[in-house]
């Protein structure tokens, strides 16, 4: 028998529609009213709902993926937020209330703390995946991952149909604790948004997606075999995962820097997610080795929250705190079928010894139906085809913002066709002036100074500046104009 304690209190508005029926007296089925709703879920594998006891002075509880779950919403629902959190349950201490937060505590320095935790559906693809920085998944404006009806074609395989949670968390202080899961989701009903798939890389072969690591510097990543014991090999994006990259964030352990993706194919990083640290930590150290995009100089230095404090230690152990979200440009956020992508995790171990339990992760959130204005399959984003015939790529205006089934500007606000950088209708000195104004800079993610993706017109996959290469693009069409 499966032991689940799960306690939800909802909150949100409920709209009750009444339908006038005709006078055969059949009642017309009322549309769905949009609805958005905050529940708070909390899990625990004992009988009173409690994880534990776990034991003090270095105890642990593993669960990997085994507590079956209903899904956080009944499909079809769009879950749009889930801010993870421990709290203490059934403690022996009864100064340790139900519900109070469970974490390293300056003022009450218990010694509990979560390693990680993870959720998956029935077919065991994360949902989602956090650690003691409390990893909050949060869907852009206007998008949600789409909870399908188990059978339905927005979920073919009943992977809804029930999920799994796991979670890994360690005891470093004297006493024996109780603890349980808790998880904070919003979702919206009788709504339509833009449907998210994802892809979900790992450093680690292993279930619980750890790996060991050597004292100083490292950075392990993925490789294309072979790559030594326990480590993965890279990633090859399949035709159902290409898109755009619109949101990504990672996860490491304490001492790590960052975690990042490499497109190898296209020569671009995708994401790089940073840790944070209380300033003065411990584990806030430099990365000893030129940084570039993927292995950033350090982490990040922030103002401690107490939480993440564990006294005892000099200097002060203020564990991570956070990660911060992937910094994604037009460029780089594109990946295409057949695209290597590989995983990078940087950290500077000064422990004394190896670390046994680091990890590597990272997840990619795109759309699940990409722009593809020819129809043939292929996004617009990795398309060579020029559908509107303007002369540019559907791949170029994909990076470049422009639209690549409209070949001309509706108004000054319609960016249609990419030489007419000012959507006047006309190619002409005002839109090589605005190139020229910032001829060499970057564009984004470098800078500052940075250009606009939209000057970055050529060549055919722009190269991330405005160069001589796009100045040529718009004098080769220098007084042409075009009709809407």
């Amino acid at each position: 028998m499966k032991r689940i304690a799960v306690l939800a209190a909802m909150t949100g508005a409920f709209l009750l529609v009444f339908a006038v029926g005709d006078r055969s007296g059949l009642q017309p089925t009322p549309p769905a009213e949009a609805a958005e709703t905050t529940v708070t879920l909390f899990y625990g594998n004992q009988p009173d709902g409690s994880i534990g006891p776990i034991a003090g002075g270095g105890g642990a509880d593993e669960n990997l993926l085994s507590l079956a779950i209903p899904p956080f919403c009944a499909p079809p629902c769009y879950i749009t937020s889930i801010v993870p959190d421990l709290v203490y349950w059934k403690d022996p201490n009864p100064a340790l209330t139900d519900g109070m937060i469970a974490n390293y505590n300056g003022a009450d320095p218990q010694g509990i703390w979560l390693h990680h935790d993870a959720v998956a559906d029935g077919c065991l693809q994360t949902v989602f995946l956090a650690g003691n920085e409390r990893t909050v998944y949060q869907s852009p404006a206007g998008y949600g991952r789409l909870l399908g009806v188990p059978g339905s074609p927005d979920d073919p395989n009943s992977c809804n149909f029930q999920w799994f949670v796991g979670w890994h968390i360690h005891n470093s202080g004297n006493a024996d604790h109780k603890v349980r899961l808790k998880f904070t989701v919003t979702y919206e009903t009788g709504v339509t948004l833009n449907k998210l798939k994802g892809i979900g890389l790992n450093v680690a072969t292993a279930v619980d997606a750890e790996y060991a690591i050597p004292t100083g510097y490292s950075d392990t990543h993925t490789c294309p075999s072979n790559c030594g014991t326990g480590i993965n090999t890279d990633h090859v994006v399949t035709a159902a995962e290409q898109g755009r990259v619109i949101a990504g964030g990672g996860h490491v352990h304490d001492w790590g820097i960052a975690v990042s993706v490499q497109n190898v194919t296209r020569n671009e990083w995708v994401c790089t997610s940073i840790g944070g640290y209380g300033t003065g930590s411990r584990y806030l150290q430099p990365n000893p080795n030129p940084p570039d995009p993927g292995h950033p100089a350090s982490a990040n230095a922030q103002t401690l929250i107490p939480g993440y404090h564990q006294p005892g230690f000099t200097p002060p152990a203020e564990h991570i705190q956070n990660m911060s979200l992937c910094n994604l440009s037009a460029r780089g956020s594109i990946v295409c079928t057949g695209d290597v992508l590989r995983v990078h995790a940087s950290y500077i171990n000064l422990s004394g010894g190896p670390i046994l339990d680091a990890m590597g992760i990272v997840s990619l959130a795109l759309p699940v139906n990409p722009p593809d204005a020819d129809g043939d399959g292929v996004w617009d984003g990795c398309d060579t085809s020029d559908t509107d015939l303007d002369g540019y790529q559907d791949r170029t205006e994909a990076v470049v913002g422009t639209q690549a089934n409209d070949n001309c500007a509706d108004n000054s606000s319609d960016p249609a066709w990419p030489p007419d950088i000012n959507n006047d209708r006309f190619t002409d000195i005002t839109d090589i002036a605005a190139l020229t104004g910032v001829f060499g800079l970057p564009v984004p993610p470098a800078g500052p100074p940075s250009a606009p993706d939209r000057y970055n017109v050529a060549p055919l996959q722009v190269d991330g500046f405005v160069d001589i290469t796009d100045i040529s693009s718009l004098t080769g069409r220098f007084g042409l104009g075009c009709t809407p």
